[in-house]
């Protein structure tokens, strides 16, 4: 049985380097549906799991588990910009205990990564997120951001943010690969 914890703690630990925006990398045009993507997944080393299930036509569910056994469910997308595939995470609405004023206070984000590949292994890229930071921070106009914490998160339109992105691809540096388990294969 899978251990519940709130999104937010299980974001803070997965998406230290991914883009996180207001707003998803994709319109409905974009998406595109990889059956390769479905079964379970982990970096080399690691208990942490990746489990991407089908849950439409053009989603997926995630289901990442950390090395504690704790559990985040996230709905995915992968989206092909201009011919540069992203994958976006969303929080999925859970129906916990918290209550829902404090519900209410917490923001959901989408949390981007650059898709490397996607076949026998799954790579991943996320950004160089000093450079993004002291870029924000620097052209303030050039893309809209705002600051929650000590953190920035896009706040560009669904198109800026597909052209920043594309635009600085060669900024995704941090790459991690993860290879379908072996309880996957099995099945």
């Amino acid at each position: 049985m899978r251990k519940k914890t709130a999104w937010w703690m299980i974001a803070l630990v997965l998406f230290s380097g991914c883009v996180p925006s207001m707003h998803a990398v994709y319109t409905d045009k974009d998406l595109a549906f990889n059956p390769e993507v479905l079964g379970v997944w982990q970096q080399q080393n690691s208990p942490e799991t990746w489990e991407f299930e089908k849950r439409d036509a053009k989603s997926y569910r995630l289901i990442y588990t950390d090395r504690q056994g704790h559990s985040g469910s996230f709905i995915a997308h992968l989206a092909d910009v201009e011919g540069i595939q992203f994958l976006d995470l969303f929080p999925e609405q859970t129906h916990d205990a918290t209550p829902g004023f404090y519900r209410f206070h917490q923001i959901p984000i989408h949390s981007i990564y650059l898709v490397k590949e996607v076949g026998e292994k799954v790579v991943l890229a996320a950004i160089d997120y000093p450079w993004l930071e002291k870029y924000v921070k620097d052209h303030p106009t050039e893309v809209p951001s705002a600051t929650f914490g000590s953190r920035h998160m896009l706040t560009a339109s669904t198109e800026q943010l597909q052209r920043f992105l594309i635009d600085n691809k060669t900024r995704f540096i941090h790459d991690f690969e993860l290879q379908r388990t072996i309880q996957d294969t099995v099945q």
